[in-house]
């Protein structure tokens, strides 16, 4: 018999052993795998404020989603976007908070996500849910060309293609297949009104930039977009800010911040904001589309 069988045998007789073995066991994983482990091994699925099912683990964020205070703004502005929206192209959709709210509201779902625990607990919430017929889910990153990148980050809602993103530790890291935004979509939902959300962390003008085609659609879609000027950035300073901004305003889109009342965003405040290396917006959390998209919505 092997001291871990037997370790096992005796736990099994004392409660005492039992608890240490589990503890030890427990710390293990933590040293081989990380915290972000840990936050998918003690996951626990409850029913939330907004009706539907959601399994998440310890990270603060994710008890926000599970009793109903994550990202209110966001949250109830999205739920005012998908009325207006035919499909929900979730870029980033980590466990699925907001691909559950675009299911919920009976809207297509494309939902893309890179990290595999992120992705273990995503297909828990729609097979929880019953909607694992109604979403298709795309495990690979985004980014301006397709192939291979590293990500960083075991798992949590802050894994990143950005090495040092948030001051994370670039300790857990594992290659993930990448493809482009245009490629997901070519020829696809082309009579749809889509509403993208993209929270990349960091990387967010890779994947405008293999996106072009998307932007220039026909229909154009509503984007709901993550970007920080100082925030976060290994450096503390995004150089893409003010290209991310060009980029939209290129192909005719106007920024808006993405509050409950959103407020146009003038080009100058962006270029102040730029020379400034600062940001009095207040949130890093905007809307990209057509003049006359927020109709009714905007403050």
């Amino acid at each position: 018999m092997s001291l871990i069988a037997w370790v096992k045998r005796q736990a099994n007789k004392s409660r005492v052993i039992k608890r240490a073995y589990a503890w030890t066991r427990w710390k293990m994983h933590v040293l081989r795998d990380g915290w972000g482990a840990v936050i998918w091994t003690r996951a626990r699925e409850v029913e939330t404020p907004l009706g539907f099912k959601l399994t998440a683990g310890l990270h603060p964020a994710y008890d926000q989603m599970r009793n109903g205070t994550f990202e209110p703004e966001e949250t109830m502005l999205i739920a005012r976007l998908l009325e207006r929206a035919d499909r929900f192209v979730d870029i980033g959709a980590n466990l699925g908070y907001y691909t559950c709210l675009a299911l919920q509201a009976g809207r297509g779902v494309l939902a893309i996500e890179p990290q595999p625990r992120n992705l273990k607990s995503l297909y828990r919430n729609l097979l929880s849910n019953g909607w694992q017929d109604r979403a298709e889910v795309m495990p690979i990153a985004l980014s301006d060309a397709p192939g291979l990148l590293t990500l960083y980050g075991a798992s949590g809602p802050s894994a990143s293609l950005l090495r040092n993103w948030a001051g994370y530790s670039p300790r857990f890291s594992q290659v993930v297949a990448v493809s482009t935004l245009d490629n997901l979509l070519a020829g696809r939902f082309d009579s749809e009104r889509l509403l993208i959300k993209i929270d990349v962390e960091g990387a967010e003008y890779a994947v405008l930039c293999g996106a072009r085609a998307t932007l220039n659609r026909g229909v154009r879609p509503v984007w709901l977009l993550e970007v920080c000027l100082h925030e976060f950035h290994p450096d503390g300073f995004n150089p893409d800010f003010l290209g991310v901004f060009e980029l939209f305003w290129s192909h005719g889109y106007e920024a808006w911040t993405a509050e409950a009342r959103p407020r146009l965003v003038p080009r100058q405040d962006v270029k102040r904001w730029w020379e400034a290396r600062r940001t009095d917006s207040g949130t890093f959390n905007y809307i990209f589309a057509l003049p006359d998209a927020l109709e009714g919505l905007t403050a």
